[in-house]
């Protein structure tokens, strides 16, 4: 078994920067595509999967000691530090779980497709992290039993087989949404929340004087100008963040401070003008695979539609999902203040809240109005699961020789709270174990 581990980390631990293109060229010759064409594709998308990162790397590394000044100058206590997903990721690809989790998730998805139960063919590899993680838990718990062994395994066939349909429940709103022709996104952190945010959505168009509000990125620019294009409400948001960091600190150099809100503003400005352009890159790359395997459908199953699901980083280019993702920094940052459960001090996976907000973006159609409301639902929700998860990933951590930061007392993520969903079935299993 250790062999195949090995086999496994290998490869993962090339990144999806990597892996992607590999597997997008091996899909775009069995969809019988040239080899320089799958190459060019699978490659294209790699160079836009690196750039978006780099992007949202810019974000993270302004973002963060913003963030941290918050957290020192107005004396949060709280002692479970969000490290980010990369280290969630790590430690779940680095686990005895990784070959038979990465294989029944891989069956389930076949066996989905063949039953006609779900219309989309998941080729995100690299996010089968979030159910290797949920697995890994069980069996740390669980003491590796063999009861474990099924709990692990079981709940992630089971949650892959509702984040397949939950894909392909919203698929028809990603592509008026996001233009994602023949694309669905199977990505837990981002989809599942979705099982809250859509009957949310429905609840708040019942509700007099809110369902008429609407506010849209055409409707805003039209009405604030330049002001409401993306790249003056990245330097806006940046710069007021900024600022709120400069002066709530005991001592002001006004003239640092002033510095400070320039660079913040125009890095996040920077961030929301290139974050599109790199999805962009990406979706150049995918475009010629995804028609391909249209093609290949429809040539040998007639009047069947496949879906090809994809990382959720896709959608992370509409304006509104990165300026959602910019107001929910300081919506979460007071809601883990003010929450009386809560433990997680949300600082590295600060830069991921784009991907968690496509959620309240979706099932209003990008009405920021109501996309607010639901952020300020969801980020209660992502900061519960995340005090939750605090105590199982320190003790993933420390087997995987992750240091503890100082002055934290535990670990945690926001993207795992994010993806709350797969939490349940690890309740169950210690409930039974225990």
């Amino acid at each position: 078994m250790q062999v195949v581990t090995n086999i496994f980390s290998y490869i993962i631990d090339m990144g999806a920067s990597v892996m992607m293109p590999i597997i997008f060229t091996i899909l775009g010759l069995v969809m019988g595509a040239k080899f320089g064409e799958a190459l060019r594709a699978g490659m294209t998308f790699g160079v836009g999967f690196i750039g978006l990162n780099a992007v949202i790397n810019i974000m993270s590394t302004t973002i963060t000691p913003v963030a941290q000044a918050l957290v020192d100058n107005l004396g949060f206590k709280l002692t479970a530090i969000d490290v980010g997903w990369p280290a969630g990721s790590a430690i779940a690809w680095s686990t005895e779980a990784v070959p038979f989790v990465f294989l029944a998730v891989i069956i389930t998805n076949i066996i989905m497709i063949a039953l006609g139960w779900t219309k989309t063919m998941d080729v995100d590899i690299w996010n089968y992290w979030h159910v290797l993680f949920s697995a890994s838990a069980i069996l740390l718990v669980c003491k590796g039993t063999a009861l474990a062994w099924v709990f692990a395994i079981g709940q992630a066939v089971l949650m892959m087989a509702i984040i397949f349909i939950v894909a392909d429940w919203t698929q028809a709103d990603c592509v008026e949404v996001f233009g994602l022709e023949g694309i669905s996104l199977p990505h837990i952190q981002s989809m599942c929340n979705c099982i809250i945010t859509y009957p949310l959505d429905k609840l708040l168009g019942m509700i007099p004087g809110i369902k008429d509000i609407h506010w849209t990125s055409e409707g805003i620019v039209e009405k604030l100008g330049l002001l409401g294009e993306p790249i003056m409400m990245g330097f806006i948001i940046g710069g007021f963040l900024s600022a709120l960091s400069q002066f709530t600190a005991p001592e002001v150099n006004v003239g640092t401070a002033i510095q400070q809100i320039l660079i913040v503003g125009m890095n996040i400005a920077a961030v929301l003008v290139l974050i599109p352009r790199m999805v962009a890159l990406l979706m150049e790359g995918l475009m010629p695979i995804s028609e391909m395997t249209q093609a290949f459908l429809e040539k040998r199953f007639p009047g069947r539609e496949l879906y090809i699901g994809l990382d959720a980083a896709v959608a992370t280019g509409h304006p509104f999902v990165i300026s959602l993702g910019l107001l929910a920094i300081p919506i979460i940052l007071v809601e883990a203040v003010l929450l009386p459960w809560n433990t997680a001090l949300p600082l590295a996976d600060l830069a991921a809240l784009p991907f968690f907000v496509i959620c309240a973006v979706l099932p209003n159609k990008g009405n920021l109005f109501r996309g607010l409301i639901e952020v300020i639902i969801m980020c209660v929700v992502y900061l519960t699961f995340a005090t939750y998860a605090a105590e199982v990933m320190t003790g993933l951590a420390s087997s995987a020789n992750l240091t503890i930061p100082e002055g934290a007392a535990q670990l945690t993520c926001m993207a795992m709270g994010a993806q709350w969903i797969t939490w349940f079935p690890f309740m169950l299993a210690k409930m039974v174990c225990l």
